[in-house]
């Protein structure tokens, strides 16, 4: 035992592997090796083996995904950690002395804001926990449940992890929160309802992902087949989604937080 971190108090394991990643996993699996074969000419697939980079790209990054345990010691906190992260030497341990507040955190369920619904409704959230250091850095421990219908805000492994931490620090003679910042009713009020805000409208929702594929179409009904019209329908199918998509995750991000500090 590290005398440094105490005892071992509490250890969740999260699922390796996503149901995000699964079933991307599958679709690009059944793509390449399925559907790719049948459907594709002799010169349009294997390619010279171009037509496996994006699965191998896919498992390379489910593989670099693989989140370490998270466990509550006596003196401190192992949070969970991507695989990627731990290469490059990201912190994982951090003393309770360094631990200013511990408090529920919204994050949001992998790969949630792909979906062009999730613009409108907001993304599937989950309940994790945050964690602020005396130097200011924030930390959200995940709990990612393995299947979709346990999608919830409170999963058992949130619940027994915290549980573990309200045990470890009562034995401290401390509470989870030692240092908060103080909110004026009119500024809770505010926050409210900007988390309840939709992260797009529906018109931008219908404009992302419903006309791509007209104007597809129409680029080619005009342009014929050509290389520069390729080009332009690629560009139309996917700038419209993607900027939709990185716009959801920006809001739903902020969203997040604002739900973190009205916790």
């Amino acid at each position: 035992m590290d005398t440094a971190r105490g005892a071992l108090i509490f250890e969740y394991r999260p699922i390796p592997v996503s149901p995000m990643s699964v079933a991307l996993l599958i679709l690009f699996a059944l793509v390449t090796f399925v559907l790719g074969p049948l459907a594709s000419p002799p010169e349009l697939w294997p390619l010279g083996g171009l037509c496996f980079v994006p699965f191998l790209f896919l498992s390379a990054v489910v593989l670099l995904s693989r989140p370490s345990p998270t466990r509550i010691h006596e003196g401190g906190i192992e949070v969970s950690l991507p695989l990627w992260r731990r290469l490059v030497g990201g912190k994982r341990y951090h003393p309770w002395e360094e631990v200013a507040n511990v408090f529920p955190a919204s994050y949001e369920v992998s790969g949630a804001f792909l979906s062009p619904f999730a613009s409108s409704a907001g993304t599937l959230v989950h309940t994790g926990i945050g964690l602020e250091t005396v130097a200011g850095d924030r930390v959200v421990v995940r709990f990612t449940p393995g299947a979709i219908r346990a999608f919830r805000g409170e999963t058992e492994g949130y619940v027994r992890t915290m549980d573990a931490v309200r045990e470890v620090l009562r034995a401290r003679g401390r509470s989870l929160v030692t240092n908060v910042r103080r909110y004026t009713d009119t500024e809770v009020q505010g926050m409210a309802e900007r988390a309840r805000e939709p992260l797009l409208g529906m018109a931008s929702i219908v404009l992302a992902f419903l006309i791509p594929p007209a104007l597809v179409a129409a680029v080619f009904l005009v342009l014929g087949t050509g290389p520069f019209a390729f080009l332009l329908a690629v560009i139309g199918a996917v700038l419209p989604p993607t900027i939709s998509i990185a716009v959801t995750l920006r809001r739903s991000r902020r969203r997040n937080l604002l739900l973190s500090e009205l916790s």
